[in-house]
């Protein structure tokens, strides 16, 4: 590895990971905003908030999107954007497990960057559960490691795994390949 030791190896993997999560939650509060009408029957139908306090609720959603992915780019602040990444993360794995044990597997989660919905199911869950996870890396790297500065390189990573997340997102969606899944 040529004079690069394995802490080191982490702590850069870590802020690779971080630039990916911080592209990535802010796609999503992009995607929110953009389609704002849709996100709000999103947070009515599929997260079950009342229609009174759609809108406050899908704006907090926005602003925690944004602000754990503004502090994941700061390394000062890369701990606690993690640890908000992680608890958003959770939450919408919380969501979609409590969505598909009523039943309801078809309401539109909001999920994919794309027009259309898909049902939901065993992706969805290990997606969101996965991403909480390396948030979790993250954060514990960055406590108890110290940060990498974010790098012009860290950012070209995060944009080449948001591509291949995109890419996944679009794959999984094909029918023939959801007929086999097991939840």
């Amino acid at each position: 590895m040529g004079g690069t030791s394995l802490a080191g190896t982490v702590q850069s993997f870590a802020a690779q990971m971080a630039a990916f999560q911080a592209l990535l939650l802010a796609a999503s509060a992009v995607h929110k905003a953009v389609r704002w009408t849709h996100s709000l029957t999103v947070m009515r139908q599929f997260a079950g908030v009342p229609e009174v306090l759609a809108g406050s609720s899908l704006a907090a959603a926005t602003a925690f999107e944004l602000t754990a992915g503004a502090l994941l780019m700061l390394p000062a602040y890369r701990t606690t954007g993690a640890v908000l990444a992680a608890l958003i993360w959770t939450l919408y794995a919380v969501l979609i497990v409590r969505a598909i044990v009523q039943g309801r597997r078809d309401v539109d989660c909001g999920c994919s960057f794309g027009p259309t919905s898909r049902p939901l199911g065993s992706f969805q869950i290990a997606r969101n559960l996965v991403l909480a996870a390396l948030a979790v890396f993250i954060a514990l790297v960055s406590a108890f490691r110290g940060t990498v500065p974010t790098q012009g390189t860290f950012l070209l990573g995060g944009l080449a795994l948001l591509a291949l997340y995109g890419a996944l997102d679009q794959v999984m969606a094909l029918q023939p390949l959801r007929s086999g899944e097991l939840t």
